[in-house]
């Protein structure tokens, strides 16, 4: 490793770094957001009551709505596995490459080519690679059997994405520490390969639990209970969906380091750090074994690193996990939606986050410069605020700042 150290409302103001406890449901919810949405606060409170959840809920200092559960939610299930407690982008992660460069060494005409270099040769947006992939490489690199419950054309287009960016907050960014040396931050997941997965299996559960009547507080909270049939099949397709994850990133970092090596004097380029968000694992807490889902959450048991990142132009954050026994050893996996897509476009033109980035002094580069307001600073929370939540969680280790942003 070559990072070195250098209540029953939904709404509350805490950043103390330790959770606010409310009982809402069946059990409790841990919450260390300091302004938790209405909405999120009754997706969380419909985990609580589910039949299969054990001890408690978190909710991560950036916890924000998504489908069913919350975006930086917790949840410790008895024997079950949710579909939407992962979500669409099954495996979504970020890694870390640290490099030999010093800001002084990447002069801005370096640092704009690189930049343009990595832009045109990582395919962002909804797009797949522009030549045919090689099947049996890729397979071969993935390293796992495709599961019978990976339908062909779900494989087939996804592994024409392998190498893809994506879009919504998916970045690749040039950043730099306090001491001026230069990394690499790249976030994005399993691409359509996860989204197919997750929509397929919701539905199948969904299916099974109306058929059972199953207790649901929720319909999005579909499930299955380990042992069945559906969940020995969505098991064996997500885990093959996060070894895709890897891949993916891996592969944009190849192209990545090959555009250090053209256009810079870069020496050395070292993958230091790669870590999942989106995902489920059997896991052991408070004195039994259970499945701990983490949805745009990240591990962070004592001593391990995680990856923090923030929007786009603040600063992101290198960090050690504490191993919070409340937080189901977990912290943030970023800064967290502060308001919708739709609403971040109508706040702001393209124009004037563009101008913006530039006065921070950052490159931008953008698939669809249309939606570059959807992922602007202000349609999130603030980084700061979100990393002092997190007291008990992390030790922030190294923080980062960005040089260069490419988006889909």
């Amino acid at each position: 490793m070559a990072i070195r150290t250098s209540s029953t409302t939904a709404v509350t103001e805490d950043v103390s770094g330790l959770p606010v406890v409310s009982q809402p449901g069946r059990v409790p919810i841990k919450s260390w957001v300091f302004d938790l949405e209405g909405s999120a606060f009754e997706q969380a409170t419909n985990l609580s009551n589910l039949p299969f959840a054990i001890h408690h809920v978190a909710l991560m200092p950036d916890a924000h709505t998504g489908y069913g559960m919350p975006i930086g939610g917790v949840l410790f299930a008895d024997r079950a596995v949710v579909p939407y407690g992962i979500g669409v982008d099954i495996g979504c992660g970020v890694a870390l490459v640290e490099t030999d460069l010093t800001v002084e060494a990447l002069p801005e005409v370096d640092l704009k080519a690189t930049l343009a270099q990595i832009a045109r040769d990582v395919p962002v947006g909804p797009k797949s690679q522009p030549r045919p992939v090689d099947r049996d490489a890729a397979l071969a690199e993935i390293g796992l059997p495709v599961p019978d419950s990976i339908q062909p054309a779900w494989l087939e287009h996804g592994l024409d994405q392998l190498g893809t960016l994506g879009s919504g907050n998916h970045f690749l960014e040039l950043q730099r520490d306090e001491a001026g040396g230069v990394f690499v931050m790249l976030h994005s997941g399993s691409r359509s390969l996860g989204k197919n997965i997750c929509d397929a299996f919701h539905k199948r559960a969904l299916a099974e639990n109306l058929s059972s009547h199953a207790e649901l507080p929720h319909r999005e909270l579909a499930y299955f209970c380990a042992g069945s049939d559906g969940f020995e099949a969505y098991w064996a397709a997500m885990e093959f969906a996060l070894r895709f994850a890897v891949v993916n990133r891996s592969r944009m970092l190849d192209a990545v380091e090959r555009a250090f090596e053209r256009h810079s004097k870069v020496g050395r380029l070292e993958r230091v750090v790669d870590v999942h968000h989106n995902y489920a694992a059997w896991e052991h807490h408070f004195g039994v074994d259970g499945i701990v889902h983490r949805k745009g959450a990240v591990r962070a048991r004592a001593g391990e690193i995680v990856l923090i990142p923030g929007s786009m132009g603040t600063a992101s954050y290198v960090a050690e996990g504490l191993g919070d026994a409340d937080a189901f050893e977990t912290a943030p996996h970023g800064s967290g939606r502060a308001m919708s897509r739709t609403a971040a476009r109508k706040g702001k033109t393209a124009a004037e986050v563009f101008a913006e980035m530039s006065a921070l002094g950052v490159k931008l580069h953008s698939g669809d410069p249309r939606t570059v307001a959807e992922e602007a600073a202000y349609a999130y929370k603030d980084i700061e605020l979100v990393m002092a939540a997190s007291a008990s969680l992390v030790r922030p280790l190294r923080r980062l700042t960005p040089l260069g942003v490419v988006k889909g």
